[in-house]
């Protein structure tokens, strides 16, 4: 049996908001009729900014209002006045001298090979500057530095200007976590009374169609496992409680560019183009759909388009399980309401393109800052490709989740975020199954995690995750 763990502490009460699955279901939603480049995309910071001020001022004048000197707030930023003590808020912008520039590339020899993108754009030669209607200031302070925010953070600075008419940061502030819907029964104190919930599988960087041969056989075990055909009696009974699957992502391999490509006269080239990766893929999700709800998330190497939000993948592509009730294609990143359990999940490429800007590699606390900023992808559209919003900034995170999973990263990781009034929130880091055979399980009622390894020997087993 799956033992039970103790939810961390948190305060009997704390501030709680209904949640409208319905909305919540299509916030990444584009629909059919509004693709549309032809706006700028200069609206979503001033959406973003507009809808974010009041959080960050009211956590703002509640940390900062009992400070010697009684900061007060000065509404623009051109306004701040040398020497005098003072909060301002806004929009971040990092002038990172490694960043790629396209009008610099266009203006090189165009003759010469571009160089291979950089795992880091961070420097030491970084500037920070917080910007507004009004216009923007030059951020400087070790505070700042400690902080190291990135480009579309809303965020709070408290400092004064200096003589150089640089604003000298001493300390910072951010919206801070939304409120969190209650989740059903976590008020109730019996002991031994097991928690509702059902225990969720989460896997990414499954790359079906892939030259290598071990990561599709970890996948039909992987399918043998969760439809309980794989293992004994006992790992069929603790399997049996896992019903429902997500994917976060990545399930067909990336295509490969073929340098000489041969026309022919009549249909495709089989020797470019294979469909057997998404029947492949079809085949399996019939098998899992049968046994439980499945949702596929996109992922950079699906076909998907490359722009977030990336939207749902055509059902019609996956044959007979697009008949399926329990079969849902989800976009990227999606808001997954469950009973008694809101879970949020990316695809992973909000986290790493934040990766590249930052000097540390710790890829769990800049999901948790994600929480903090209340944005999923502060950093689109700058470095990140999105869709131009003209009216809302759907990134913005509203609500808090419960579950928080992002997929295809490095290594798996996990850990616990709290907020200021209580929230609680599971961030779960999933990395790829093709090259690991991990899948996470998480429970809806406690949030207790679990690593599952599937190894070429068969299954490893459970291991408790903290």
């Amino acid at each position: 049996m799956l033992e039970q763990l103790p939810l961390p502490s948190h305060p009997r009460t704390r501030p709680s908001l209904p949640v409208h699955e319905s909305d919540l279901k299509t916030a990444f939603d584009l629909g059919p009729n509004a693709k549309s480049y032809k706006q700028q995309y200069a609206n979503i910071y001033f959406i973003r900014l507009a809808k974010l001020r009041k959080a960050v001022e009211e956590r703002a004048k509640a940390k900062w209002s009992n400070v010697d000197g009684s900061p007060k707030y000065v509404k623009r930023v051109l306004d701040v006045q040398k020497g005098e003590l003072c909060y301002i808020i806004g929009t971040v912008y990092m002038d990172m001298p490694l960043k790629p520039n396209v009008l610099e590339d266009i203006s090189k020899d165009h003759w010469i090979a571009a160089p291979p993108p950089r795992p880091k754009i961070y420097s030491s030669d970084d500037s920070a500057m917080l910007e507004d209607e009004s216009g923007r200031i030059r951020m400087v302070g070790e505070r700042l530095q400690r902080a190291r925010p990135v480009t579309g953070v809303i965020m709070g600075a408290l400092g004064a200007e200096t003589a150089k008419g640089d604003f000298e940061v001493v300390d910072v502030c951010w919206a801070g976590m939304p409120p969190q819907p209650s989740r059903e029964g976590e008020e109730m104190d019996v002991d031994g009374a097991e928690r509702k919930g059902e225990w969720v599988a989460l896997a990414s960087g499954l790359d079906i169609g892939g030259s290598a041969a071990p990561s599709d056989m970890r996948t039909e075990l992987l399918v043998e496992l969760l439809t309980s055909e794989l293992g004994g009696s006992e790992d069929q009974g603790e399997t049996a409680r896992i019903t429902r699957l997500i994917l976060a992502g990545n399930s067909l391999t990336p295509p490969i560019r073929q340098e000489e490509i041969i026309k022919k006269r009549y249909g495709y080239d089989s020797s470019s183009y294979s469909p057997a990766p998404t029947i492949s893929l079809a085949a399996h999700l019939l098998d899992l759909s049968r046994a439980m709800p499945v949702h596929l998330l996109p992922g950079a190497s699906d076909p998907a388009g490359a722009t977030l939000p990336q939207q749902a993948l055509p059902k019609a592509m996956f044959g007979d399980v697009k008949k399926a009730s329990g079969f849902s294609c989800e976009t990227n990143p999606c808001w997954i309401p469950l009973e008694g359990c809101l879970m949020l999940g990316a695809g992973g490429q909000t986290i790493d393109d934040i990766f590249r800007y930052v000097e540390s590699d710790d890829r769990l606390e800049m999901t948790r800052n994600t929480l903090l900023w209340r944005h999923l992808a502060p950093t689109a559209p700058d470095t990140l490709w999105c869709y131009p919003f003209s009216d809302r900034d759907p990134f913005i995170i509203s609500t808090t989740p419960h579950v928080y999973f992002v997929g295809n990263q490095p290594e798996f990781a996990t850990s616990i975020a709290r907020g200021a009034d209580g929230q609680q929130t599971r961030i779960i880091l999933l990395p790829r199954f093709s090259q690991t055979g991990e899948v996470a399980l998480v429970h809806t009622g406690t949030l207790e995690v679990r690593k599952l390894t599937i190894e070429l020997g068969g299954w490893e087993g459970l291991e408790k995750r903290e």
